[in-house]
């Protein structure tokens, strides 16, 4: 009895159990079978084949990685796709009921099929390799080759040199169709009419001929051939629309009639069986469609497992930001959009935040037990403030409990690039993009700097410090709306007049405080060599000195720069004594404290300021960061001599300069602790010390362990994108594209992926609305598997003896 009880919830709990199946959507990269019964087609990173009529799709591939782009064999007994299970994508072929895949191409650059040969025996495929060695080009992934690679394996064997995408052969094998690659921009850009729109051409393989069969501004692509050889039809936004099928005679090209006549969205991977019937993708569902009659959508069902996928993360890099606490004992970092903050000594690291959005622009607060800290977490970039919750926890690594709280009530908007004053009693912080603001800790009052009219770049950041002694600020300002050169600017921290203290058509950048407030520097390509597109400038770290003994002291030879220090010494020391006898005659240890530690209000004389500039480097480099020692002695900066930004030191005296290490960093900002004893090298892969005492470099160490919801994460990702072009894009109107309504329809695809690959897709497929350059999705994996080794030789892939 037992028994039969036992096995009834058993019975009962499987049923309960089974899954019920799911209508995909953001099926992508569909093709046809030969005999036109079945659809291959990728989904959620997997290779599915459903029945044409539509019904239950079969899984063909299970394994972790991502596979796309199947294409099928003549015969139809086989499917070819890309997969990066090994690291980068390659190539496989699977048979077309399932069972093993077997890898067919090994190079380290990513190869996609295209299709077979005619006879089946051969695989097409698109890689970046290798360029004849009469060509003046170099391979890039955007401008690939075209090969071919035995089903049975084999040596690979390159069949044009020139983009040739979307490859059909005509039945016989004679020709084939393709369109090209002119250019860089994102494919899946919608409306543009520019030289590097594809054209579709046909290759007349035994005349090695060319001929462009569309040859017009706007876009053409993915040809297929009708059965009987006479028609190709194509994808096009011909007429102003969005991509939709069409077609011509191949004897009069010139003849292009509409097919399908799909609104707002585009119809993608056009592909077509034997019988005639097209099949593609129109907003992430499946279509066949017959010359002459309406579009039919393929219902799908399929199984998968579409819970959230929480990643248990561990990351020892990738920061985004970060700053040393003013004792120099503790750094917070930003990593994939939370706040840590680790021990310099231990490395021991404690997480801050904890949310699918990001947080960015830490800071601290006077007491290291206290950071403030941007987060869009509702919507609006806030401020956020953190404090160590119990006040016998030591510091924030070896906290047991952490608080956070808003800084300041929510508002419509944008409120990031915090900042404590010196003190710690006020925090800075940029508003609406534009105006620096002011928040008095104590009283929670807010007040305004800058009034916004200095600063029109949409990015909403600009660069910005305070002062030793907490009264002026310096700050990047437009001048003279030169955008996007920049200038270098003071204002009090009361606000006024904003003072431009360069006044140059040129870009200067990250201004900073040096010599205890008595100088500003920052970074100017004025010397240098400059770029003449996007990058390429050379820079120099510049000085100007904000009162005319400063300017003199700097003058001075080494010998009197010495005799002046000796002077300014034995100066002090009356003072200090005095300061000691009040000490002891108010028996005030904490007065008397403060009184010691007093920071010395700095003499700003604006008048003059522009002829107090000073080049301080001796040549113009790539300069990523500049910081200056504590006692203006010593000039402390990354630059890229060579290959990545190395930390050098120049003796400002003798005009000397060494290496300091050879960091060897992609990017890296130079930061100071309170009393300038560390300068800290804060980057994506390095974070270190340098004490200024020896030059003394040690790598900090940090764990970063989260957990993340991916799903949740992706969701933010797009409406951070939604609201970034909503606030940014240069075009008001839009270029025509209603945003709200395209992101909204992209919204509803969000739970049909599971991976960056299809959610760059995603983001490409949305921005592309807009018709704009510069615009899309990316995602570069990290860890691409075995780079193929390189002798620097040029084979003929060819070759046959």
């Amino acid at each position: 009895m037992s028994k039969n009880i036992i096995i009834t919830c058993a019975l009962a709990a499987a049923a309960a159990f089974h899954a019920s199946a799911i209508t995909p959507l953001w099926m992508r990269y569909a093709q046809i079978s030969p005999d036109g019964r079945e659809i291959a087609f990728s989904y959620k990173g997997d290779i599915y084949k459903v029945p044409a009529t539509g019904g239950r799709a079969v899984q063909l591939t299970s394994q972790p990685s991502y596979e796309c782009s199947p294409v099928w064999s003549p015969d139809g007994k086989q499917i070819a796709f890309a997969s990066d299970r090994k690291g980068n994508f390659d190539v496989f072929v699977i048979p077309a009921e399932g069972g093993e895949a077997r890898q067919l191409t090994f190079n380290s650059a990513s190869e996609t099929p295209t299709t077979f040969s005619p006879d089946g025996k051969s695989v097409v495929y698109i890689a970046a390799i290798q360029d004849p060695a009469t060509s003046a080009s170099f391979p890039t992934a955007r401008q690939p080759e075209l090969y071919s690679v035995p089903v049975t394996g084999g040596p690979a064997k390159q069949l044009l040199a020139t983009p040739a995408e979307d490859v059909r052969f005509s039945p016989n094998g004679d020709f084939i169709l393709f369109h090209d690659q002119k250019g860089f921009e994102d494919p899946l850009r919608k409306h543009h009419t520019s030289s590097v729109t594809r054209d579709i051409w046909r290759y007349d393989i035994k005349a090695n001929k060319f001929t462009n069969l569309t040859n017009r501004p706007g876009e053409d692509r993915s040809p297929v051939l009708s059965p009987d050889g006479s028609t190709v039809y194509f994808l096009s936004e011909r007429n102003g629309g969005s991509f939709n099928v069409w077609k011509f005679p191949l004897s009069n090209p010139q003849n292009a009639t509409a097919v399908s006549d799909f609104k707002t969205n585009p119809v993608r991977f056009l592909s077509m069986a034997n019988d005639g019937t097209l099949c593609y993708t129109y907003n992430g569902e499946l279509y066949t469609q017959r010359d002459g009659s309406a579009p039919q959508k393929v219902g799908v069902e399929l199984y998968h497992d579409d819970g959230d996928s929480i990643a248990n993360l561990t990351m020892t890099n990738g920061l985004t930001d970060g700053a040393p606490s003013p004792d120099g004992k503790s750094v917070a970092v930003v990593v994939r959009g939370d706040v840590f903050v680790t021990s310099v000594e231990y490395g021991t690291t404690k997480q801050i935040s904890s949310t699918p959005q990001a947080e960015s622009d830490v800071t601290w607060g006077s007491d290291n037990r206290t950071l403030v800290y941007a987060s869009e977490r509702d919507g609006n970039w806030e401020l956020i403030k953190a404090t160590i919750a119990r006040k016998d926890d030591p510091n924030f690594p070896n906290a047991t409990t952490i608080k956070e709280e808003l800084l300041l009530p929510q508002a419509s908007v944008d409120r990031y690039q915090p900042k404590f004053s010196p003190d710690g009693k006020e925090v800075a912080f940029v508003e609406d993009r534009n105006r620096l603001m002011v928040l008095n800790v104590a009283s929670g009052k807010v007040r305004q700097v800058t009034d916004g009219s200095m600063w029109f770049g949409t990015t909403g950041r600009f660069d910005y410090n305070w002062s030793p002694d907490g009264k002026w600020f310096c700050l990047q300002i437009i001048g003279n709306g030169r955008d996007p050169y920049s200038d270098i600017a003071i204002v009090s921290a009361q606000g006024g007049k904003v003072t431009n203290i360069t006044g140059s058509a040129y870009i200067s950048e990250q201004p900073k405080w040096a010599l205890d407030g008595n100088a500003i520097t920052w970074l100017s390509n004025r010397y240098g060599l400059r770029s003449q597109a996007s990058w390429g400038s050379q820079s120099d770290v510049m000085m100007a000195f904000v009162n005319q003994d400063a300017y003199d002291k700097w003058r001075l030879s080494k010998e009197d720069y010495e005799l002046r220090k000796e002077l300014d010494k034995k100066a002090d020391e009356p003072k200090a004594a005095d300061a000691k006898g009040k000490k002891n005659k108010k028996g005030d240890s904490k007065d008397a404290k403060k009184d010691d530690k007093a920071v010395k209000p700095i003499v700003v004389e604006l008048e003059g300021i522009s002829d107090r500039i000073v080049r301080v480097t001796p040549n113009s480099s790539d300069i990523a960061s500049a910081t200056f020692s504590k006692d203006g002695d010593a000039l402390y900066y990354l630059s890229a001599f060579e290959n990545k930004y190395d930390l050098w030191k120049m003796d400002l005296r003798d005009r000397s300069t060494k290496l300091v290490n050879k960091l060897n960093a992609s990017m890296a900002m130079l930061l100071q602790d309170k009393d300038g004893k560390n300068v800290f090298v804060v980057g994506p892969k390095n974070l270190g010390k340098l004490a200024v005492s020896g030059d003394k470099y040690t790598p900090i160490s940090y764990k970063a362990q989260m957990k993340l919801n991916l799903a949740a994460e992706r969701a933010y990702e797009l409406e951070h994108v939604h609201r970034e072009v909503a606030k940014r894009f240069y075009n008001l109107n839009m270029h025509g594209c209603d945003w709200d309504a395209t992101v909204a329809n992209y919204r509803q695809f969000l739970p049909h992926i599971n991976n960056n690959y299809d959610f760059a897709n995603l983001l490409s497929e949305a921005l592309g609305e807009l018709n704009a350059s510069h615009t899309g999705g990316r995602y570069y994996p990290n860890g691409r598997g075995e780079s193929t080794s390189n002798l620097g030789l040029l084979y003929d892939l060819n070759y046959t003896g």
